[in-house]
């Protein structure tokens, strides 16, 4: 009787383990390694799956079809691209990352406010300084075109005046030419203040983007997160893996 439990036992320790070793065999072995440089970067793939890690990484499964690449670092220009992968085939992808500058801060800046800021991941800055520059010059345009309607008014009243012919009319003429010249001057001092404030403006945020460039050696490498869906016949679920 025991002999016979013995050897049921043996028997489904035996299946079990077949069992095991063909589940270990069967699993999918990844065609893409993706490395860069620096190493230590987050890679993120959106294709027929989602699937992220941080460099060198192999994938667990073969890739095949369209897949949008993100590599990113801090420091460093994000990388994007758009690759085909075939599981028929191995794939390496080699990524060097180009380092954020100074002068490429300073340089976007140039072009439009807030640009550098945003370049350095400073978004609350680059939306003030694009709010602060598109406010300053919706205003200039507003008093320039105030300015101009006052100036063509103030032209009008003199050419009236130096054409009068009558010495009665010497005296209103006068008056009200002065008026319009005092109105005129009131604009023009509003349209100077405004074009001070968007030169300012325009100044402070490229010595911004130049001078409070971000100390990124202070940064921490990513740490090596991997996240994929698997997705059987009647479930799905999502894997995080951490490596620290």
């Amino acid at each position: 009787m025991h002999a016979a439990r013995k050897r049921i036992l043996v028997a489904l320790v035996s299946l079990s383990i077949l069992f095991i070793c063909q589940n270990l065999s069967a699993q999918p072995v990844g065609n893409i390694l993706i490395n860069s440089d620096p190493q230590g970067s987050l890679v993120i793939l959106t294709g027929e799956t989602s699937l992220s890690g941080v460099t060198p990484i192999l994938f667990d499964r073969p890739l095949t079809g369209r897949y949008e690449i993100e590599v990113i670092r801090e420091g460093y220009e994000t990388y994007r691209s758009v690759t085909y992968f075939s599981e028929s085939q191995q794939a390496q992808l080699d990524i060097k990352l180009k380092p954020k500058t100074r002068t490429k801060a300073l340089f976007r800046s140039l072009i439009f406010p807030g640009w550098g800021q945003k370049y350095n991941n400073q978004s609350t800055k680059s939306t003030l300084f694009s709010i602060a520059t598109i406010g300053s010059a919706v205003g200039y345009v507003l008093i320039k075109s105030d300015y101009d309607d006052k100036l063509d008014i103030y032209n009008q009243r003199k050419s009236l005046f130096n054409q009068a012919d009558q010495w009665s009319d010497l005296a209103g003429l006068e008056a009200s030419m002065w008026e319009a010249q005092k109105e005129a001057n009131d604009a023009e001092d509003k349209l100077n203040v405004v074009m001070i404030a968007v030169a300012g403006v325009y100044i402070y945020n490229i010595l911004d983007a130049f001078l409070f460039f971000p100390d990124y050696d202070s940064y921490t490498e990513y740490k090596a997160i991997t996240i994929k869906p698997e997705i059987g016949r009647d479930r799905a679920a999502i894997t995080l893996a951490v490596r620290f």
